[in-house]
């Protein structure tokens, strides 16, 4: 029988990792007393009423977005939102082609949701549940409803004391469920990620 040779974790020094190389130098609780997590805390999504009513044109809405997202900027991965991601959502069904290149605050509100849904879902997993939810819940409250169920994650993955907020679904449903699922998966990766930006780490080269 051969003897199989033990292999030594290296790092990128060549040399055998410590217990110093992996010893954190930034616990979690300190990550959560930052103005990173506080100001993640605090963040708030528009309601479907407070969406602009009027049309605006697809800068506008790429506007719009980037700035009602902002605060969670440091845990988004990749680009937020381009025109030709938009353009893309059109030909894919996601969102209602726009009128005379305006585009109304049911665009906004899908597209608003798509940016948090796609940072943990395939774009093809959106489609099926937009389709689900047209069977059950009009636009302006399955929005409102992500909106609240969004916060209340957000601020219970950047809290220290923070306890997990009951289902703010008047009919807790299949639907909703899986709305809930999306947004809490959502929270753990900003989390983690705001975590990686908060210790410096800026990826791979």
């Amino acid at each position: 029988m051969t003897a199989q040779k033990s292999v030594i974790p290296m790092n990128e020094h060549g040399r055998a990792i410590t217990q110093e190389d992996i010893k954190p130098t930034v616990l979690p609780d300190a990550y959560l007393t930052s103005s990173i997590a506080s100001a993640l805390v605090d963040f708030k999504m528009p309601r479907f009423e407070d969406l602009p009513t009027v049309g605006l044109y697809r800068d506008q809405v790429i506007g719009i977005v980037e700035q009602t997202l902002g605060p969670l900027g440091t845990c988004i991965d990749g680009e937020l939102l381009t025109p030709s991601m938009v353009n893309n959502y059109v030909k894919a069904g996601l969102i209602a082609a726009p009128v005379k290149k305006l585009y109304n605050r049911e665009h906004v509100a899908r597209l608003l949701v798509i940016c948090i849904f796609k940072q943990v879902l395939s774009i093809q997993a959106i489609a099926t549940l937009f389709k689900i939810q047209r069977v059950t819940y009009m636009v302006d409250v399955a929005f409102d409803y992500v909106a609240v169920e969004l916060e209340n994650a957000v601020r219970s993955a950047f809290s220290i004391d923070a306890t997990p907020q009951p289902d703010s679904a008047s009919h807790v449903t299949r639907e909703s469920l899986l709305v809930r699922n999306a947004v809490t998966a959502f929270a753990a990766k900003a989390y983690l990620l705001g975590y990686l930006h908060y210790i410096g780490y800026e990826g791979s080269e």
